[in-house]
């Protein structure tokens, strides 16, 4: 607890830093008029952003007060964005959001405000806030610098339990646990959020000219994979190397296509590398083996967490088979899969009792037919949108996101929601963006 309130002293100082980076002193001091009160009403806004990073890490009351902001900004910039609504692929954002909602409404009646629907409305949220605020280049610059440094704080955080107990932390990895993460012990969630950092620092040396900044950027990447790796998380390392791979897809272009056949197998060498190099991630791999192992012999045994996810799976395979049209109602599907949980795997204590850990799976055994084909249609849809298929930021952010979809459970709850509504629109206004000044430019 004593370093967790150092952490948020230092977070602290780095969010006044960035309030003066954007002239809050001006409406401190009661220079507030009508020629800039609407930049200063973006303040406010860019201020939810900052709370909303720092509630990801520390505190959920903090994302809340975010959330609330920033909404508030969004209904005031509602008429500058509702052309959003003539967007396909935001419809598919609004289907996401409303089907749950719908659902919930319908089963539970007045109680459907204690289930995810309204949660999910944060899918739709997030697209029109930042095509609302339409951050600018030294702004969108100046944030990802405070996301780099909150996740450089998260990072050190980590490595200072790890290095400091590093002997145990060997037995630790043994049972699937890993080194202390911030917000609130999610591992999966920092890990992504890591990996979503490392693609944004590599955004800024693209963008920048300065090789001082280039180099600061390049060190803080290489500092991140180290971590990452030690850190173990397997989403993480899925999400790093499918982006890596993605990038290097749209790099090299035309007769350099050739060197995939080099470099994808040197990039696919970096895992066999690392397992045989740092112990931890040796033995986290091993955990993985050996509790595969006791799943395909049928045997359950506690404190196996793969094991409970491949369960979740075949719950989810079955719920689908037995409701494959209509679905069991997203507010229902709880409990179905603890019914299923009770009936085939009785050893399993009830805190196991997982959703299926695929979001595909969720929606499909939720909403039926209709579920999988809003789904399908939000995760494919980008593919067959040029400008967004021919965006390399939005690619290497959008596939491991949906690649994680098949195995992690992202939309179902406030935090995973938040990251990828907000960076998948982020990096859609981005790529919209450009498309944009393409457009203009060749007219």
């Amino acid at each position: 607890m004593k370093y967790l309130l150092i952490w948020q002293n230092i977070n602290f100082d780095l969010f006044v830093i960035l309030l003066e980076s954007i002239n809050l002193q001006h409406i401190l001091n009661g220079n507030l008029t009508y020629k800039n009160s609407e930049r200063y009403f973006e303040i406010v806004a860019y201020i939810g952003i900052v709370l909303l990073f720092t509630g990801f890490l520390f505190n959920r009351v903090v994302s809340n007060v975010g959330f609330v902001i920033i909404g508030i900004y969004t209904l005031s910039k509602f008429n500058e964005v509702k052309w959003l609504f003539k967007d396909k692929w935001l419809l598919t954002f609004l289907s996401l959001a409303l089907l749950p909602l719908l659902s919930d409404i319908l089963l539970e009646g007045l109680d459907f405000y204690r289930f995810r629907g309204i949660m999910k409305f944060l899918l739709v949220l997030f697209p029109f806030f930042i095509f609302a605020l339409k951050p600018q280049e030294n702004l969108t610059r100046n944030f990802i610098y405070f996301f780099i440094l909150l996740m450089l704080m998260s990072s050190f955080y980590s490595l200072f339990h790890y290095f400091s107990d590093i002997n145990n932390m060997t037995s630790v990895y043994k049972v699937s646990k890993v080194m202390p993460v911030l917000s609130f012990g999610d591992h999966i969630r920092i890990s992504w959020a890591t990996v979503i950092s490392c693609l944004l620092a590599l955004y800024l040396m693209a963008e920048t000219n300065s090789m001082f900044s280039k180099v600061s950027l390049g060190l803080y990447i290489i500092f991140q994979i180290i971590f990452l790796h030690l850190l173990g998380s397997k989403t993480g390392l899925i999400s790093l190397y499918l982006t890596l791979m993605v990038l290097t897809l749209y790099t090299l272009k035309g007769k350099a296509r050739w060197f995939l056949l080099l470099i994808f197998p040197l990039i696919l060498s970096l895992p066999l590398i690392a397992y045989k190099t740092i112990p931890s991630l040796q033995q986290r791999f091993n955990f993985i083996k050996y509790d595969y192992e006791h799943y395909m012999r049928g045997e359950y045994k506690e404190g196996l967490s793969d094991a409970v996810r491949f369960y979740s799976l075949k719950a989810g395979k079955d719920i689908v088979t037995s409701n494959p049209m209509f679905g069991t109602g997203f507010s229902s599907l709880q409990d179905k899969t603890n019914e299923w949980y009770k009936n085939n795997v009785p050893a399993m204590p009830a805190e196991n009792y997982f959703l299926p850990s695929n979001q595909l799976l969720i929606y499909w055994a939720s909403g039926g037919i209709l579920g999988l084909i809003v789904f399908l249609s939000h995760i494919f849809l980008p593919f067959f949108t040029p400008y967004l298929r021919s965006n390399v930021w939005f690619m290497a952010f959008f596939i491991p996101a949906i690649f994680s979809f098949m195995y992690e459970t992202h939309l179902e709850g406030q935090l995973p929601l938040f990251i990828y509504s907000l960076f998948v629109s982020w990096f859609w206004f981005l790529a919209y963006k450009k498309n944009t000044l393409n457009a203009a430019q060749s007219e």
